[in-house]
């Protein structure tokens, strides 16, 4: 094993980082309870309780993934062999114990506030998570860089590769800002919506980078970060204000209330709205993307 690839160390060391995430909040979770009392919760948890515990350990993963892509790219460690693999594998348990402290230490409380204070709170605390978090990847990938085998030539961003790195970038750090940012927007309006939404959801961005794959044709002879940041920025701010949108006409205006007298109608505005939702994420994506990274010069 000793092969030069973009995406294979920070997929190793993602892998690590997921591992020791769940074993970590597992055992965070052992120390609050006696052993009786956390076998007892443990057994007693049911599926979906389980799939939202990885599901959200795993989104936390993308954003650990695109950030360790770019730091290793930058750092120019790309060959995949066995020291390199100890050393990421070493350097991402160290990061995994520290960021399992922070996860334990940043916690926000908030009470009867209301919706908009709640968000800008709970925000707040995601983007400092994320961002402590990119800086932890920089200065351990900085103290570790000489200890990596690196290649003689800096990793060549080409014609073949350039496209479908950069819809890798895109597709990772703008699912974890979506999905972590539709979490926070149901948490502030106190809903608890079906695994059905969710799943619809996640397909709308999902089917919205497959239509947007073609918009990366366009080859680059560098990682072109200015139009990752832009076009995520833009593209998650514009869904956001979709998504609250939607959840105030569906949850907070009061046409809900004479509305249900009548299930058809409000069934159908429900899924109306709903479909328009999905058909809008498609399109942001789509259309962001291809202003970014398909406009001509």
């Amino acid at each position: 094993m000793n092969k030069v690839s973009f995406f294979t160390l920070p997929i190793i060391g993602s892998l690590v980082y997921f591992l020791l995430s769940c074993f970590f909040s597992m055992y965070f979770a052992f120390l609050q309870y006696n052993y009786e009392a956390f076998w007892d919760a443990f057994r007693s948890l049911d599926f979906d309780t389980s799939i939202y515990f990885y599901q959200n350990k795993f989104v936390d993963t993308l954003w650990v993934f695109g950030v360790l892509s770019l730091v290793l790219h930058y750092a120019n460690v790309h060959i995949v062999n066995k020291i390199n693999v100890i050393l990421l594998s070493f350097m991402m348990m160290i990061f995994s114990i520290i960021a399992a402290f922070i996860q334990q230490t940043i916690i926000v409380y908030y009470y009867e506030l209301p919706i908009f204070p709640i968000m800008i709170i709970v925000i707040s605390s995601v983007i400092f998570c994320a961002l402590l978090y990119s800086l932890l990847i920089y200065y351990l990938t900085n103290f570790f860089e000489k200890y990596f085998i690196k290649s003689k030539q800096s990793f060549a961003i080409t014609e073949t590769n350039s496209s479908t790195i950069h819809f890798i970038l895109f597709s990772t750090f703008i699912g974890f800002i979506l999905i972590k940012g539709y979490e926070l927007i149901t948490n502030a309006f106190d809903l608890m919506l079906s695994d059905f939404q969710e799943s619809l959801y996640i397909g709308a961005i999902l089917l919205g980078l497959f239509l947007s794959k073609s918009c990366f044709k366009q080859p680059f002879n560098k990682i072109q970060l200015e139009k990752l940041i832009k076009s995520i920025s833009v593209s998650a701010m514009m869904i956001f204000i979709c998504d609250i949108l939607y959840f105030t006409f569906m949850y907070k205006m009061p046409i809900r209330y004479y509305i249900n007298a009548d299930v058809l109608i409000h069934a159908g505005c429900r899924l109306l709205l709903l479909v328009l939702l999905i058909m809008l994420i498609c399109l942001i994506i789509k259309k962001v993307t291809k202003h970014y990274f398909l406009k001509q010069k």
